[in-house]
């Protein structure tokens, strides 16, 4: 193709550029950057209505491997993070960064260095997708809500122990993002979270997490195994019997 024809070819192409890739609507821009859990405003952890089914169940687990010592039956002291929607519903305060790219969202906490990316627009083939603890996730705009749905999300022990429910192959987590503001006016993010675990629950479990607007925090290095290993260098004892 000569120049002048193929300079046409690209002028004439590029009003459908855009048409390639779903733009982020403005609002992406708002909610980009570093937030903090606004514990003060956000729900604490809902009362869980488990099916009687599930409720025996994890009462045989207790039974059988009960009584629980939090010092050694907790995944957090061996470096395991929980399971979505731990990260998004914790109110400790671990930053974490929204980062909006070309038809994907990528979320960064710095609590065990947890990293999701939820792809927008186009569901990715998920026929081969493992449980992981973030599980896979989708994203859409409804105008300016954000709206993520997540699935196949790794399973951990029988629900007390860590204090979430007994978590199925089922579990469907939806969340719906949105930008407002604090009655101070300072600006805000809000997670409008729905639990759905047909076989688990009797009916939909909702509460709302708001965070902080926090451009002047950093998201740092977060490595657990490091404070076990420092325990070993220094001979300090550990609280985990386990360690010792």
């Amino acid at each position: 193709m000569k120049r002048p024809a193929l300079l046409l070819a690209l002028a004439a192409a590029l009003p459908f550029a855009p048409a390639l890739h779903a733009a982020h609507p403005a609002v992406s821009g708002e909610m980009a950057g570093v937030w903090l859990p606004d514990s003060k405003r956000s729900d604490r952890a809902p009362r869980v209505p488990l099916r009687p089914e599930a409720a025996e169940s994890r009462e045989k687990w207790l039974a059988e491997y009960g009584p629980v010592d939090q010092r050694i039956d907790d995944t957090n002291a061996s470096c395991i993070a929980e399971p979505m929607p731990w990260p998004a519903r914790l109110i400790a305060q671990y930053p974490f960064e929204l980062l909006f790219t070309t038809d994907r969202v990528t979320v960064f906490y710095e609590v065990f260095g947890s990293l999701r990316r939820i792809p927008i627009g186009t569901p990715r083939n998920t026929f081969d997708s493992l449980p992981s603890a973030m599980g896979t996730s989708s994203g859409r705009w409804e105008g300016d809500t954000l709206v993520v749905e997540t699935h196949t999300i790794r399973r951990d022990g029988a629900g007390k122990p860590t204090g979430d429910a007994p978590i199925s192959n089922a579990r469907r987590i939806t969340e719906r993002f949105s930008m407002g503001k604090d009655e101070a006016g300072n600006k805000q993010l809000r997670n409008e979270l729905t639990i759905v675990d047909p076989v688990v629950l009797t009916a939909p479990v909702k509460f709302t997490m708001r965070y902080k607007w926090s451009p002047d925090i950093f998201v740092g290095e977060y490595l657990c195994q490091q404070d076990i290993w420092d325990q070993n260098l220094q001979g300090s004892p550990s609280t985990v019997p386990w360690r010792k």
